[in-house]
Formats: C-alpha cells, structure tokens, sequence
C-alpha cells in the first residue's frame, strides 16, 4: 500500500490516516496536507509573502519533508503554549 501523499510504502507496524474515500498516508504526510509546509508555518510561503516561491525544504523527499512540517508545527504549538503559561 502507498502513501498517496509521498508515494512511499507504508509498513503495517507504521502509524497511518486512512480517508473516508479510501486512500492511506503516512502520519506526518496526512498531518502535512493539512498544516501545510515548513515555509508556510514560518510564514514565508506566497499565501503571506506574495511571490515568495518557499515551500518545502530543498532536497528533502516528500515525506522527509512532511515529517520536518510535522517537527515545525508541534514546535510551534510549544511556543503557544509557553506564551499562555506567561500571561
């Protein structure tokens, strides 16, 4: 079975995302649909900067590059949560 984000297998043992229409994904693939690039959580992809053309990491496999989104975004939720333990 093939992750329909990355194209890479999935194991049996690996966590996965099944959708409701059927196709399976990786964990860090499905949550990287859906949270979007590195670049996009730092704020430098076009949907803030118009024109920017950053994305995905350069050199990273697809699924290199959803679990490095995964990293960034639970990095980011970190950061919430110590800024409301400030106040």
């Amino acid at each position: 079975m093939l992750c329909v984000w990355c194209g890479e297998p999935l194991s049996p043992l690996e966590p996965r995302y099944t959708f409701a229409n059927g196709p399976v994904a990786h964990r860090a693939c499905a949550l990287r649909q859906v949270v979007g690039s590195v670049a996009h959580l730092e704020g430098r992809c076009g949907c803030v900067v118009p024109g920017s053309p950053a994305g995905d990491p350069p050199g990273l496999t697809r699924r290199q590059a959803a679990e490095a989104a995964v990293v960034a975004w639970r990095l980011l939720g970190e950061a919430a949560r110590t800024e409301d333990d400030a106040l």
